[in-house]
């Protein structure tokens, strides 16, 4: 038996040179194979666009021949209907899945047609719509692509635009803090949230949210146009065969879409319009042609370019409805119409009354009470992360806001029935998976809570994360909250770190119960806003040590990247990493 398994063994031996000449002589083969799919490819890609444009051309022609009283249509029309699409017109028109009336963004497009009024524009999302992976943000980038486009299209108009956009962050933060990012009077809003919100299209918790966001931005006073623009949760863009692998319908963006029928919202689908093309390979086309190849989430700039051709195909299909049906009394109509009641029963907006991190955070600090914290940037220069924090058991942080739901000239509550009614306060604090301690939060004076007295900031994500601490408080123009750096931890070290407040009135079998229980996608974008008036009478606002420190330290995010088979690669970030 020996004897024969040594025999085997050098027989294979042998026959080694043979196959290695055997792969020497195809590997050319191979090779060629290889190169001529890519410049197939890049035939293929080639070829199409060139077809996109002759149809688009031929789209616009016809048209021309189109005369309303007396006039040419490109006349009516003619600066709106220029633009250099990026994508195949099939893919465009697969992104418009739904428009209904159209009814507000009817009557802005009708006064940017003719100069009525200035427009003022705006976005909310997260990094994506920030600008995060565009080569120049602020004209690469797909908001100031389409800000460029709107001020071209309509030159009656006085447009002006403002990204309101935080990296990653949730719906659920900007339904606490929209005050801070939106124009009061904004009349036409473009809200993306999919991406950041997640690929689990059953969350109802985070449905309910991302519905009172959409009902406080539509009863604005100025009946803003409210857009939703559905981009891809991370992992719908990987190669077929990564473990990470999100389907076409692993995603929150149906279930948003409910609320865009139910509330008469065009609806925009970047999955819709790319995913024939990147997935299939249609044309030779593949996510590395739209995504950034590190985590295959972030849109680089023909991704950029692709979903601004979505939200100007919306913009020209409504101009030429109006050129057909001009605006009139039906449209006033609706625009006078009250929002229906929630879709999800009882699921009815609170009003927003602080949201307060970053920077703005430090004067509701009373440090002439706070002992062993410090107010510390983690970040980077453009990308600020200051927070309060400690590394010393014992350390306690004393944070003063009024907590009062409603206010008169002289601070009390206007309406007693209201007086009992608590208010929900949530506190901003960091998660890692290194050198993390523990912390307890608690009301100390002039207001009551339920204490939180174990709260762990280490966890096993290899990322740093922001979560919230979700207090239910009693109302008081004087509420103390105390964080204190517990003994206890599970790791080599003690560090807490506390970057802000939220707060917002509490309505009764609220949701946001359950919101300090997400995991927030790294951290919150650290930029001064309001809030700092509603630091309580009496607190000491001056801190008693500010110090930048000296780096982030170094965080390694594996990525699980596109490709017929499973690969890694890790991405070396300063600091906290982005979504």
């Amino acid at each position: 038996m020996f004897t024969s398994s040594v025999a085997r063994w050098e027989q294979a031996r042998a026959a080694w040179p043979c196959l290695l000449l055997i792969c020497l002589l195809f590997m050319p083969t191979v090779v060629h194979s290889g190169s001529d799919w890519a410049q197939n490819a890049k035939a293929s890609k080639a070829a199409a666009a060139v077809h996109s444009q002759r149809h688009w051309n031929a789209h616009l022609h016809r048209l021309q021949s189109i005369t309303l009283e007396r006039r040419r249509f490109t006349d009516i029309l003619g600066p709106i209907m220029k633009h250099q699409y990026t994508l195949p017109m099939t893919q465009v028109q697969k992104s418009l899945v739904y428009t209904g009336s159209n009814y507000r963004l009817r009557r802005v497009v009708h006064d940017m047609i003719i100069g009525k009024r200035p427009i003022k524009v705006g976005a909310i999302g997260g990094s994506i719509t920030n600008g995060a992976k565009a080569s120049v943000i602020g004209e690469t980038d797909w908001f100031s692509l389409v800000g460029k486009y709107l001020k071209s299209a309509f030159p009656k108009a006085t447009i002006t635009t403002r990204n309101g956009a935080l990296p990653a962050t949730p719906s659920a933060l900007m339904n606490m803090c929209l005050e801070q990012y939106v124009d009061e009077d904004v009349d036409l809003m473009f809200v993306e949230y999919v991406a950041n919100d997640g690929s689990n299209r059953f969350d109802e918790v985070k449905a309910k949210v991302y519905e009172r966001l959409l009902r406080k931005l539509l009863n604005r006073r100025s009946k803003p146009a409210v857009v939703l623009l559905q981009l891809m949760p991370k992992g719908m863009a990987f190669g077929p065969g990564s473990r990470e692998k999100v389907p076409f319908h692993g995603t929150l963006e149906d279930m948003y879409g409910a609320q865009s029928q139910y509330y008469d919202l065009p609806w925009l689908s970047f999955r819709n319009a790319m995913w024939r093309l990147s997935e299939f390979h249609t044309y030779g086309y593949n996510w590395t042609d739209y995504m950034w190849d590190v985590d295959y989430m972030h849109p680089i700039d023909p991704g950029m370019a692709a979903i601004s051709d979505m939200v100007v195909n919306l913009v020209q299909q409504t101009a030429m409805g109006l050129l057909f049906a001009p605006l009139g009394r039906t449209d006033r109509e609706l625009l006078q119409e009250s929002l229906p009641p929630p879709m999800h029963a009882g699921n009815w907006e609170a009003k927003n009354l602080m949201c307060t991190y970053g920077e703005a955070f430090k004067p509701l600090v009373d440090a002439s009470a706070t002992k062993g914290w410090e107010f510390i940037d983690e970040g980077k220069a453009g990308a600020p992360k200051w927070g309060y924090i400690s590394r010393q058991p014992g350390s306690v942080l004393k944070i003063v806001v009024n907590s009062m739901r409603n206010q008169d000239g002289s601070g009390s509550a206007s309406d007693e029935d209201e007086k009992d009614q608590p208010m929900n306060v949530m506190l901003a604090y960091l998660k890692s998976y290194n050198s993390m301690g523990m912390a307890s939060f608690k009301c100390t004076s002039g207001c009551t809570c339920d204490p939180r007295s174990e709260v762990d900031a280490l966890h096993s994500l290899h990322q740093s994360t922001i979560f919230l601490v979700r207090f239910l408080v009693s109302q008081a123009e004087r509420c103390e909250i105390t964080v204190e750096v517990l003994n206890k931890t599970r790791s080599d070290d003690h560090k807490f770190k506390v970057s802000g407040i939220m707060m917002n009135e509490y309505i009764g079998a609220d949701i946001t119960e359950k919101l300090h229980e997400e995991q927030w996608l790294t951290q919150f974008q650290a930029t001064a806003h309001t809030g700092g008036d509603r630091a309580a009478a009496g607190s000491n606002t001056t801190s008693s040590s500010s110090k930048k420190s000296s780096g982030g330290g170094k965080e390694i995010k594996a990525e699980i990247l596109a490709g017929g088979a499973v690969a890694e690669k890790a991405a070396a970030a300063a600091g906290e990493p982005g979504d």
